[in-house]
């Protein structure tokens, strides 16, 4: 009976492991937090690529920019397509966001209500920025 009984605790451990290992990664648990005149943004990265072969993105942007665009405060999916040197970030065809490549750094800049606004990452914050948070966000408000 002890042994059927640690066979069983044994199985019961096995298939728990099982599942854990069968989860799989969503978004990239390393985000960014950008900043510049008017607006401040939160982006998540997707963990897979999209048919280009680039990263998806979340953003959530916040501020006077963003609220005169509409989208203070909302977590939107942007598809990731290439642009110039970079990577320029889309919903519906319109770029929102791009990055370009400069001599090794990464330069941002969103577009918001007819501005061009250039937006830098702030280390000591993107720390606080929690991509699966931006994730459960965007996944509410699809529904």
């Amino acid at each position: 009976m002890k042994l059927l009984k640690s066979s069983i605790a044994a199985f019961s451990l096995f298939v728990l492991a099982g599942f854990a290992m069968a989860e799989t990664v969503v978004v990239n648990p390393y985000g960014k937090y950008l900043e510049g005149e008017d607006v401040e943004v939160e982006m998540a990265q997707f963990a897979g690529k999209n048919a280009d072969g680039l990263y998806d993105v979340l953003l959530k942007m916040r501020g006077a920019a963003a609220f005169n665009a509409g989208i203070d405060g909302k977590t939107i999916k942007y598809r990731a397509v290439h642009g110039g040197s970079g990577v320029d970030y889309q919903l519906n065809g319109k770029t929102r966001m791009m990055m370009r490549q400069n001599n090794g750094a990464s330069i941002f800049q969103v577009f918001l209500d007819g501005r061009t606004i250039s937006v830098n990452e702030v280390k000591a914050r993107s720390q606080e920025v929690r991509p699966l948070h931006l994730l459960t966000a965007s996944t509410e408000a699809a529904k």
